[in-house]
């Protein structure tokens, strides 16, 4: 077993193993025990050996042999044995004593081989790591000859460098078995070492052999050029604990790292080796308000340590996601923090923002293209990256990743059909559509080309409380060619009766796709007027009489509204006090649309008929 391996076979194996000499029975005892002492006694009855006339003799014969061989077969005992070299001796370890008796013990030991020297397989314990030549007690650590620690058979080591000049130099280094490593005097380190990464090899002696060791990757301190990696420039808040890395080729010869606030005050920053070329600092920066931060950086070997200004920023917006359609104007921006946006940048086009808003718990911010700019005109799956300015100066980038082109139509003519219930009303603008009434209205194509048979139309109110989608299958929208479609739209059916305000439509695509919403008409509830009764006396108002009267607003004689009557707020009679009409024209504006003056054509009859 290898020598390592020696001892614990040895404590482990306590039984004791004994041998023949080689066979399990020696020869004379397989001569003169069993079929073989039958075959003698049988042949001495033969007639050639004389009928067993001789058979006394040969079994005295047989005797003689069996007590022969008792005297000259040897019995063994194998005893493994731990043999430990002292100069010119050997030191056996036994696990059971010897014996000279049968069994007789026989000692097995590995000797030592006879052969050249080997020397120590010394390596460095991370060969791609990188030390700083100029760090006080530099300890190049290595594993794999315990003999280098122990004796005094390695000597006279040195780390062997080459200069700037082309030659080379020797450091001294020590073995030090409590650093785990060599220890370099650095003190007969000359200046002008290389500012590169260089190589250094352990040279020294092995008894009477010259011996080489591994090699290390070496690096010179100097004034560095430090930099803030890109995704940390502007990881400085105020008022938390953040990570900063600092990238420079001598970020291994760091000894020191500070950080101090605007007002020169320490804060205590932690730091640690990431990579031989970067640094990871934790900048303590709770309880401080943004602003200027300096970073000192103290090298091993320098007098003057390198100093980074940088800013401590307050809480930074945080970007989820911007979504725009290739041919927009406008987008969405989703994240938390939103109004520190200024503007943002994508494909050359420039958003601003508009109105803030919140739903889910996250921001929405609505940016429209400035007026300078026209509509993102990349490509559908296109991925960008858009650049968000905020309003302290930093930018931050977003992913983006343009989407297809929403649906787009436009409204080329429409038509208000009354219903019976506001027959005696004459509305004044077309945009007013009553309850009960009904609209067609036309719709042309835009994108895309051609009216797909599987869009729809959304006609909702402005917050969307109530809505309805028209689509070919049901029937409300009609194809006048590929292109243009008649919309119907019959409110009371697709509303119910409490619905009223202003209406908007949109297209909505197979795949669910929004168009923007585009206004349709204001939506109005109309009462059911029936007669006007007037007295005789030309200074006495007249009666206005029909159902739902609550739904009027005020009602006049002129159309300037001079002389009105307003309808106080739960009205439940089914007559009204009004002004005379002029002739039979009254004027009325509806409670749902109050900025509109509409007439009443209704006839004037005498009071108490």
């Amino acid at each position: 077993k290898p020598e390592e391996q020696q001892a614990p076979c040895l404590m482990q194996n306590t039984d004791q193993l004994v041998l023949d000499d080689g066979h399990t029975q020696s020869m004379v005892a397989a001569l003169t025990t069993g079929p073989s002492t039958d075959l003698i006694g049988a042949v001495s009855a033969t007639p050639l050996a004389g009928g067993g006339s001789f058979s006394p003799y040969v079994g005295a014969i047989v005797d003689m042999a069996r007590i022969m061989g008792t005297l000259h077969t040897a019995e063994y005992q194998y005893i493994p044995a731990l043999a430990l070299p002292r100069q010119n001796r050997l030191n056996l370890r036994l696990n059971s004593p010897p014996s000279f008796r049968n069994p007789k013990s026989v000692l097995v030991i590995g000797l030592p081989a006879v052969e050249a020297p080997q020397l120590p397989p010394l390596r460095a314990v991370n060969p791609d790591e990188v030390f700083c030549l100029q760090k006080t007690a530099l300890v190049l650590p290595v594993q794999g000859a315990p003999l280098v620690f122990s004796t005094a058979i390695a000597h006279d080591f040195v780390l062997r460098l080459p200069t700037a000049a082309g030659q080379t130099i020797d450091l001294p280094a020590n073995a030090d078995a409590a650093r785990g490593g060599f220890t370099i005097d650095i003190h007969a380190l000359p200046p002008g070492m290389p500012k590169s990464q260089v190589k250094g090899t352990l040279r020294g002696f092995w008894g009477f052999e010259a011996y080489e060791g591994p090699s290390f990757n070496l690096r010179a301190a100097n004034a560095g050029h430090w930099t803030v990696s890109p995704d940390d420039r502007s990881a400085l808040i105020a008022d938390r604990e953040d990570i900063l890395h600092l990238k420079s080729e001598c970020a291994v010869c760091v000894d020191q790292v500070t950080i101090e606030n605007a007002q020169g005050k320490n804060l205590n920053a932690t730091w640690k080796i990431e990579k031989p070329d970067e640094l990871e600092v934790r900048a303590p920066l709770r309880g401080e308000a943004a602003g200027p931060v300096k970073v000192k950086v103290k090298q091993f070997g320098l007098a003057n340590p390198d100093e980074l200004q940088l800013t401590a920023y307050s809480e930074a917006a945080h970007l989820d996601h911007f979504l725009i359609n290739t041919g927009d104007h406008q987008g969405v921006l989703t994240g938390t923090r939103l109004d520190e946006v200024q503007k943002l940048k994508l494909d050359g086009v420039e958003f601003v923002p508009g109105k803030l808003s919140r739903a889910d718990q996250k921001d929405e911010l609505p940016l429209l293209a400035s007026n300078s700019d026209g509509p993102l005109a990349a490509p559908p799956h296109q991925k960008l990256v858009a650049y968000v300015s905020l309003k302290d100066g930093r930018v931050l980038n977003l992913q983006t990743t343009v989407e297809p082109a929403r649906p787009k139509v436009a409204l080329i003519g429409k038509s208000v059909q009354t219903g019976p219930t506001g027959s005696a009303i004459r509305f004044a603008s077309q945009d007013q559509l009553p309850q009960d009434g009904r609209m067609s209205f036309f719709l042309k194509t835009e994108i895309p080309d051609k009216f797909p048979r599987t869009e729809k139309i959304e006609v909702a109110n402005e917050d969307e409380s109530f809505s309805t989608l028209l689509s070919i299958s049901d029937g409300n929208l009609i194809l006048q060619d590929s292109q243009t479609v008649l919309a119907i739209l019959v409110p009371l059916k697709n509303f119910g009766p409490s619905a009223f305000g202003a209406l908007r439509f949109r297209a909505i695509s197979e795949d669910g796709a929004k168009g923007d919403w585009q206004p349709l008409a204001d939506l109005v509830r109309v009462p059911s007027l029936k007669e006007i009764r007037c007295p005789d006396s030309p200074d006495q108002p007249c009666k206005l009489g029909g159902t739902n009267l609550f739904l009027i607003d005020s009602v006049a004689s002129d159309s300037q509204f001079t002389h009105t009557t307003p309808v106080p707020l739960g009205f439940a009679d089914t007559t009204l006090t009004v002004p005379r009409p002029n002739g039979t024209l009254l004027y009325i504006k509806l409670r749902d649309d109050p900025s509109i003056a509409n007439t009443i054509v209704l006839p004037v009859l005498p009071e108490g008929q």
